[in-house]
C-alpha cells in the first residue's frame, strides 16, 4: 500500500515498513549490574533485578486496516508468568505448540501515536513454528485496543508511520 508522505512528499509503502522494540520497556530501567545478570535475545528476555525475576516474550500485535483486507503489525514485548514463559520455551520448536495457551500477559511496549500502551492486559497466542506469537489485547476503550478490534483508519496509520519514518522514533 503506497502513499505520498505528508512530511517529505516522497512515496512510502506500508508493506515495506515495520516498527517494534528490541527489548521490553523494563530492560531500559536496569542498572548495568542488573543487565549483566539478565538475558535478552531476539525472542525472549529474562530480567533479574532488585524487584525479582521477570519474563518476557517478543510477539506481534496486528491491527486490521479499515476498509481493506490488509493488516499492520507492531513488534511488541509481553510479560508472562514464569510458568507460561517456561511452557512457551519448552514447546518453542514443537509443531503442536499452537494447541497450548493462550497465556495472560502485560504489554511491555509503548506504541507511538497512542496514549501510553505499556501494561495493557493481553493474551499471547502461539502460532506455527517460525512465527512470533500474536498478542490479543483485552477489550477496553483504550484506542489501541479499539483499533485492534475495529481496525485502524488508513489515514491514521499513514500519519503515525510518517512521523516514525522522519523522527526515527522506535
Amino acid at each position: 500500500m503506497n502513499f505520498t508522505c505528508s512530511i517529505c512528499g516522497g512515496e512510502h509503502s506500508l508493506d515495506e515498513v515495520s516498527f517494534g522494540s528490541n527489548a521490553p520497556l523494563q530492560w531500559r530501567l536496569l542498572s548495568d549490574a542488573e543487565r549483566s545478570q539478565s538475558f535478552l535475545s531476539d525472542e525472549q528476555c529474562e530480567i533479574e533485578s532488585h524487584e525479582g525475576r521477570s519474563f518476557y516474550i517478543r510477539a506481534c500485535l496486528v491491527l486490521p486496516i479499515q476498509e481493506s483486507s490488509r493488516t499492520f503489525t507492531w513488534g511488541v514485548w509481553c510479560s508472562l508468568s514464569e510458568a507460561s514463559y517456561t511452557e512457551m520455551a519448552q514447546y518453542w520448536e514443537d509443531p503442536a505448540r499452537t494447541k497450548r495457551g493462550p497465556y495472560f500477559g502485560w504489554l511491555c511496549t509503548s506504541i507511538p501515536g497512542y496514549p501510553e500502551t505499556a501494561f495493557l492486559k493481553s493474551l499471547v497466542h502461539q502460532r506455527e513454528v517460525g512465527l512470533r506469537p500474536l498478542v490479543e489485547l483485552e477489550a477496553t476503550d483504550h484506542p489501541l485496543a479499539l483499533d485492534q478490534k475495529n481496525g485502524i483508519q488508513e489515514s491514521r496509520l499513514r500519519e503515525i508511520v510518517n512521523k516514525l519514518i522522519h523522527n526515527g522514533d522506535q
